[in-house]
């Protein structure tokens, strides 16, 4: 991959992700499973209060409040949008939590932190949209205390390759194009420096959400394109051939989903 393709799969899936429309679309957490597997990550990593974690590709920073909330640990979420920082910031300030709380502009691949700045890393539903995600694992690995923790949730291929036809630009910010097996996420990383791997399949949320997003997009069209979201910029038919294909493949048992964790080797 060109360097000028890397650059605008990148521009691409944060520009995606900051739409007002693919906010409503996906609901708040826009990942799989919602605020309960967001939780559930929570509690593989052994959050707690001590604890200053750092949530990769934060998006609107939903995750980043209930974690903080929760487990009363402090919480830096890092995204490539600044609509989407400037989202989570405004997020914070609505929470009387706002002290454990801070949102950063960042790239994965060059993270804006210390060495060895953070207990926790996280992430949901983003790696498999990293172009380098080798580059991604290290800064993760980086940024981590020795022994620190790594949790992610991600698309996970369970049947081969994706398909030919389906590895452009929107099905990479799909988390459908760059996904990966578990086999493939577990190199990465180990690769980066992780090990003592976990891992838990979650494919009702994957199945829960799209059902979900097609709800809604129905209601898009029946509404004749008038309802209350900025379309602009977002091509339905697109998100609907990328959703009919997705959904196939979740009810075969072709992509899942899953949540994984590991330790930084000491």
């Amino acid at each position: 991959m060109s360097q000028q393709e890397h650059n605008r799969i990148k521009a691409c899936c944060a520009d995606l992700y900051a739409q007002p429309a693919v906010s409503w679309l996906l609901g708040d957490s826009l990942h799989p499973g919602g605020l309960g597997l967001t939780e559930r990550l929570g509690r593989m990593l052994d959050l707690a209060p001590s604890h200053r974690a750092l949530d990769v590709a934060c998006g609107n920073g939903t995750s980043a409040v209930l974690l903080a909330r929760e487990f009363g640990c402090v919480v830096v979420g890092v995204d490539l949008a600044q609509p989407l920082v400037s989202r989570a910031r405004m997020a914070a300030r609505q929470e009387r939590i706002g002290g454990l709380l801070d949102f950063a502009l960042g790239d994965a691949e060059a993270l804006p932190f210390l060495a060895g700045s953070f207990d926790a890393v996280f992430s949901e539903c983003a790696i498999s949209t990293f172009p380098d995600k080798h580059a991604s694992a290290c800064e993760m690995a980086r940024i981590l205390k020795r022994g620190g923790r790594l949790g992610f949730t991600d698309i996970v291929l369970q049947g081969g390759k994706v398909p030919d036809g389906f590895q452009d630009w929107f099905f990479q910010a799909a988390c459908i194009a760059g996904a990966c097996s578990v086999d493939q996420y577990e190199e990465i990383f180990a690769s980066a420096g992780f090990s003592d791997w976990r891992e838990e399949a979650h494919p009702e949320g994957l199945i829960e959400l799209l059902r979900q997003v097609r709800l809604r997009l129905l209601a898009l069209e029946a509404a004749g394109g008038l309802h209350k979201v900025d379309l602009s910029g977002l091509d339905l038919t697109a998100a609907k051939k990328v959703l009919d294909q997705a959904n196939d493949w979740a009810r075969s048992g072709a992509v899942s989903y899953f949540a994984f964790s590991a330790v930084k080797e000491a």
